[in-house]
């Protein structure tokens, strides 16, 4: 709140009208069982290295995220998207300005949604095969092999919380998607790679979504669907990725559907 507070008051009176007012947003989020978010800006936003994938991730999140939505509302669940361009009046980032601004309001939301006890659930794509010698040798990630190459980074399917804020309910409720329900395994099935190492794993980095979000009551988890580059190799339209996961995305979202009823 103190974030947002010095943030707007940064701004001059035609900067701060172009921040919507989120108080409609805070009292829909005390009604909401689940809250989806994209965490990254649009392609032809203003963006400080938060495009996501090619830059362009949102492209693929969208869709993805909007299936997700429609499923989950079909098993009674009052869900919505949060993405961080509604925190202005025109939909539009243009500037650092808004830019800080949108992403203070859209913390305060998720904030909103922990003490609401929602789930909590970030979709986003992974990159795909990073070469070693474009990626670093004091890259965050271990290099890592395939198809007998070496490469940088090898991106895939996983499931991410940030080991500085996982509740009992984000731990089991992770669990149960990798070990119980086997959602991605489901979605290797269709053809895409599991981040090596990954298959039975949960993956835990600093991941700002991830700190707010996983304390919620209601659990917490970013899933990385696919390779970006991979899934568009194989399917081609990100409308076509999206058919093509149908049977994971309805697998997750029954996965969701329970835990709520049965958090225990």
């Amino acid at each position: 709140m103190l974030l947002t507070g010095m943030i707007l008051c940064s701004c001059d009176s035609n900067e701060q009208s172009k921040i919507r007012n989120i108080s409609a947003d805070l009292e829909r989020i005390k009604r909401t069982d689940v809250l989806l978010v994209s965490d990254h800006t649009l392609p032809h936003h203003f963006n400080i290295d938060t495009g996501g994938a090619n830059g362009e991730e949102r492209i693929f999140i969208d869709p993805t995220l909007e299936s997700l939505r429609d499923k989950l509302i079909d098993r009674g669940l009052s869900t919505y998207i949060l993405n961080v361009e509604d925190m202005t009046i025109g939909g539009e980032i243009i500037d650092k300005i808004a830019f800080e601004a949108a992403y203070a309001l859209y913390d305060e939301v998720l904030q909103a949604a922990v003490v609401a006890q929602a789930t909590i659930v970030a979709i986003h794509y992974d990159a795909d095969l990073i070469p070693a010698e474009n990626y670093g040798k004091n890259a965050a990630y271990a290099s890592a092999e395939e198809d007998g190459e070496e490469y940088g980074y090898v991106g895939g399917i996983q499931l991410i919380l940030d080991e500085r804020s996982a509740s009992e309910a984000t731990l089991r409720l992770a669990n149960k998607i990798i070990h119980q329900d086997k959602i991605l395994n489901q979605l290797h099935e269709v053809g895409f790679r599991i981040r090596p190492n990954y298959h039975s794993e949960i993956r835990f980095q600093a991941n700002r979504t991830m700190n707010i979000s996983g304390h919620s009551a209601g659990g917490a988890f970013l899933l990385e669907i696919a390779p970006q580059d991979q899934a568009a190799r194989l399917y081609g339209t990100p409308d076509n990725i999206v058919e093509a996961i149908d049977g994971p995305l309805s697998s997750l979202a029954s996965s969701i559907d329970q835990f709520r009823k049965n958090p225990l």
